[in-house]
């Protein structure tokens, strides 16, 4: 099941940077201030054994890093669990599209359920792409962000997966 995730967010990440790399970005260079924001998101997050619910969160984004936290409470297995996340991703942009990019990091990520707490590093690739007119790239816009978790280790139960997210630049 976790494949077919993992392709699902693959393929609607490539189509939706299709999009915006037709809006017309090619040879188009911008300064450092462009890529710099503060960026608020919401979707839903896999979380492995702990199943899955809509989770939110505020980022900064410049060219080359992403700084995250995020948040997502669910219940599983009759036990209220809430999850926090810090993380930071190092980023490439395509070359012809500066409004997409991909990226690697390490997270630190909370765990909490009914009086059980832990925390545990773990790793993520991210992928996502901002949309706008080009000629007002860095100017507050929407965007979608496709993360895969993996590396955690609460206990023998993980809270590896997927998440999708959309969100607006600010």
């Amino acid at each position: 099941m976790h494949k077919l995730s993992v392709a699902m967010i693959v393929v609607a990440v490539l189509l939706l940077s299709g999009l915006a790399y037709g809006q017309g970005y090619y040879g188009q260079t911008y300064d450092q201030d462009a890529f710099e924001a503060w960026r608020l998101h919401a979707g839903w997050y896999d979380l492995g054994d702990a199943g899955s619910d809509i989770g939110f969160g505020a980022d900064w984004i410049s060219r080359d890093y992403l700084a995250s936290f995020d948040y997502v409470s669910t219940t599983a297995m009759g036990d209220d669990i809430n999850v926090m996340s810090l993380a930071a991703s190092y980023l490439w942009r395509m070359e012809n599209n500066p409004a997409t990019y991909y990226g690697v990091g390490l997270g630190w990520y909370d765990l909490d359920a009914n009086g059980y707490s832990d925390s545990d590093l773990g790793y993520h690739g991210v992928a996502g792409t901002e949309f706008g007119s080009p000629d007002q790239f860095g100017q507050p816009a929407w965007f979608v962000e496709a993360r895969y978790v993996f590396g955690t280790d609460f206990g023998g139960d993980d809270i590896d997966g997927p998440r999708i997210g959309v969100g607006r630049r600010f």
